[in-house]
């Protein structure tokens, strides 16, 4: 019996330690596994909405209220508004149709959560402030 008997050619040894690495790997992953707590919140919001999609919500929910309680926008605040609309529209690649339907979607929610008309509530006050935004006046 010569010495090299008791040695396994590289291939079998290789062979024997990636099988080992995958023994341990597999023996460790339960172990880790259970360290390692994951909770989920379905009632979680998460918002993937773009900066532009959220200005052009935004601009969509303040020309919903400014039409449901009939505030007159003058100009120039009535053309920047527009404009600023239809570069966000744009931007986010809807065309005419999509910008009208976006639109009355976010007017039904609008006049669904039921926007308060009064002279000094809320949504007026804020309406107005983003019409002031528009026309150059910022408060």
């Amino acid at each position: 019996m010569s010495g090299d008997e008791f040695f396994l050619p590289w291939s079998a040894l290789l062979s024997r330690f990636a099988l080992a690495c995958a023994f341990l790997g597999l023996s460790l992953s339960p172990a880790l596994a259970q360290d390692a707590t994951i909770t989920i919140d379905p009632l979680a919001t998460i918002n993937t909405t773009t900066r532009q999609g959220q200005l052009l919500t935004g601009l969509y929910a303040t020309q919903a209220t400014l039409e449901l309680c009939s505030i007159d926008v003058i100009e120039p605040g009535v053309t920047a508004m527009n404009a600023h609309r239809r570069q966000l529209e744009s931007e986010l690649r809807l065309d005419e149709a999509s910008g009208v339907t976006a639109y009355e979607a976010v007017k039904a929610d609008v006049e669904k959560a039921g926007v308060d008309c009064a002279e000094g509530s809320a949504d007026r006050n804020s309406a107005n402030a983003v019409v002031a935004i528009y026309s150059g006046n910022p408060a």
